[in-house]
């Protein structure tokens, strides 16, 4: 069998991993506020979404768009606690993050799964796309 190589290396900055998790707390604190800056805040303007559902959304305006709309209307009586399953570093400047969602609605609750693709641009994490799928 061929060697493989491998992709991720251990965090250089400790400080690196504390931000990223503190981006991923934004994301459930802000569909929990019912506010859209806060959920989306951390994503690049060129960002590549794909929610649960399968739609695909591209740049932070037809984001932001999407999480207005859908935080004054069909899950406005939900909640989420979103957590981090693990992180890995490509690069310096290049993480992926596994995150999983547990959201309660009014009547039932579920888990997503996701998959975060992070950058560091001028000292600050962003998402540049992210990939979110329900758990069976």
């Amino acid at each position: 069998m061929t060697a493989r190589p491998h992709a991720y290396h251990p965090a250089s900055d400790e400080q690196d991993v504390r931000h990223l998790e503190e981006v991923v707390a934004d994301i459930e604190a802000g569909f929990n506020r019912k506010d859209a800056a806060l959920l989306d805040g951390r994503f690049t303007a060129d960002a590549i979404l794909t929610v649960p559902d399968g739609t695909t959304l591209r740049g932070w305006d037809d984001l932001f768009a999407y999480h207005t709309a859908r935080l004054a209307g069909a899950v406005r009586d939900w909640s989420t606690r979103v957590s981090v399953l693990d992180m890995g570093f490509l690069t310096a400047e290049i993480a992926v993050v596994q995150v999983e969602q547990h959201t309660t609605t009014p009547d039932r609750a579920f888990t997503n799964h996701g998959t975060i693709v992070a950058i560091k641009k001028e000292g600050a994490w962003w998402i540049s796309a992210m990939h979110n799928t329900n758990v069976a």
